[in-house]
């Protein structure tokens, strides 16, 4: 079964470096050639983008996508994120299509969502195409580029592996317009007509196939999205629980589990109406410096110019928004709202802890511009 292709080889058995792409392309010689033809892409930008391809100065390797840096002859520099897995390869065994459309379609939404919000840095998405999956078996690997989702950027100044090249000094400033950035996503006023489309689809499997009230920013509505989600994921004595592959099936203690947890929702959403509470945010889903463009400005200074990688994001009641931060460690809160850290290395020593704790304390508390639902609460 595959899911993605294997980062290509040069002909001396190393590595591909990334880099000259272009060159290599046109010298008959493209390190993707066993794969797919780069021509494709390049045909698909020059056509959507009114552009020619210059050069094609690097190509980074993501966990799911190729990130090819395009210079062009009348426009500048963008990024191309294509999928490194194709829903018509034989044996596909990735993100079905039906789960990879909306996805696409949200993260684009996203983008154009936030677009004017200056303090957010959402890179700017100039095009993109959802993946398309042929009829008919599927015996040979495709040659083409069709089933594999494409989006494409304008490229900021700026690379995302540099937090642990960064002195003690630049990481507090990082961690400082990370939290800047974050606090603006949490304040940002989500439009709800974007929430009513968009809620539901966004919640984690299992999810309900529909809401039974209108999505709102109230406890009223919460109290049914936490109803139907359990309903969704627990259903009755016999129905298939959690992946369908593992060949679970509801029992006696876990329809009991139901019942009480859907007993406890009430009892444990604080009553009223509080904005600080009940509005619905825009979380990222993935946010961290594996997902920022930064670089150094004329007086040596870190910038954040860009945060990418929205596909992962949802729409959540406020109480449920969640500040984590990842580095080489998750930066969170814990359930008093202090600082906290998880997905520590098992090797981690007492002073790496410590480490880790700084930067924590760092983002959440010393430079974090916003108040949690918790904190407003109490200050109330």
């Amino acid at each position: 079964m595959s899911f993605r292709d294997d980062w290509p080889k040069m002909p001396d058995g190393t590595d591909f470096n990334g880099q000259q792409l272009l060159a290599l392309v046109r010298n008959g010689a493209s390190p993707f050639r066993q794969a797919w033809d780069v021509n494709l892409l390049i045909r698909e930008i020059e056509e959507n983008l009114g552009t020619q391809v210059i050069d094609i100065p690097f190509v980074y390797s993501g966990s799911n996508n190729y990130g090819f840096h395009f210079k062009l002859s009348n426009q500048p520099d963008i990024v191309a994120r294509l999928a490194r897995g194709d829903v018509n390869m034989p044996d596909y065994d990735g993100f079905p299509l039906l789960v990879q459309i909306p996805e696409v379609k949200f993260e684009a939404a996203v983008y154009e969502l936030l677009r004017s919000e200056p303090n957010i840095l959402a890179s700017h998405l100039l095009y993109y195409r959802i993946p398309q999956q042929y009829s008919g078996p599927k015996l040979d690997r495709p040659r083409d580029i069709t089933g594999r989702r494409l989006l494409v950027f304008e490229r900021t100044e700026g690379e995302n592996n540099v937090w642990r090249h960064l002195s003690s000094e630049k990481q507090a400033h990082l961690l400082a317009q990370s939290a800047g950035i974050r606090a603006s996503l949490f304040n940002f006023q989500l439009p709800l007509d974007f929430a009513a489309v968009w809620l539901r689809e966004r919640l984690f499997e299992q999810k309900p196939k529909s809401l039974p009230v209108p999505v709102a920013p109230t406890r009223e509505f919460c109290v049914a999205l936490f109803t139907a989600k359990i309903e969704a994921t627990i259903g009755n004595i016999g129905d298939m629980i959690g992946w369908e592959e593992d060949n679970n099936t509801v029992g006696p203690i876990a329809a009991a589990a139901k019942q009480q947890l859907l007993h406890l929702i009430p009892h444990i959403l604080p009553e009223g109406d509080q904005t600080c509470l009940y509005r619905l945010v825009l979380d990222h889903g993935d946010f961290g410096v594996h997902n920022m463009s930064i670089t150094m400005d004329a007086d040596d200074r870190l910038l954040v110019t860009s945060v990418y990688d929205w596909e992962t994001g949802c729409i959540v009641p406020a109480l449920l928004s969640d500040p984590l931060m990842a580095v080489t460690v998750d930066l969170e809160v814990d359930e008093n709202a202090a600082p906290s850290i998880s997905r520590v290395p098992d090797d981690a020593t007492p002073s790496d802890r410590d480490e880790y704790m700084t930067w924590a304390t760092e983002y959440v508390t010393v430079r974090y511009p916003i108040q949690t639902p918790f904190s407003a609460e109490t200050d109330n």
